[in-house]
């Protein structure tokens, strides 16, 4: 299990929070199967990522393009297991490109990630998906879609 970035010191829960989760994982002698990267340069992220068989991002207002760990995930491919955003964000399709879970709710967030370990079609769809709404994002495609707005006006 990698666990990228650091606990963040805006919630004071935070810092307690990771105590208990490193208690935890000494606590069930997993401490050798999961790495901690704390700050990663930019150019490991990708590596990260690419390493990766699945990005788990139980966000408590849900996912979200404003999100530049979603957003890397997304451009990677992986397939997602995040919280429902808390707006209606249609291109965002259980099943498709991620997997909805409930915010806190560990029991269906383990039964997510159980599902992907053990679905590789699954997985793969998920990828894919997100790889293809990633490409809605890429400089070109944000270049074309405010050309054409622009196109539109002028033609108004």
């Amino acid at each position: 299990l990698m666990v990228g970035g650091k606990v963040g010191s805006s919630d004071p829960t935070n810092v307690a929070y990771l105590r208990k989760v490193e208690g935890l994982i000494e606590e069930l002698g997993l401490a050798d199967r999961v790495l901690w990267t704390g700050y990663t340069p930019p150019e490991e992220v990708s590596a990260n990522l690419l390493a990766s068989d699945v990005c788990v991002l139980p966000y408590r207002d849900g996912a979200s393009f404003r999100r530049g760990s979603f957003m890397a995930a997304l451009a990677h491919g992986l397939p997602i297991v995040s919280t429902r955003p808390r707006v209606d964000t249609p291109e965002l399709r259980h099943g498709e490109n991620i997997l909805f879970v409930p915010p806190d709710s560990p029991t269906a967030l383990a039964g997510a990630i159980a599902r992907l370990a053990e679905d590789p079609a699954l997985r793969r769809r998920l990828g894919e998906g997100a790889a293809k709404l990633a490409r809605n994002f890429t400089w070109e495609e944000i270049a074309r879609k405010t050309r054409a707005v622009y196109q539109e006006i002028l033609a108004a």
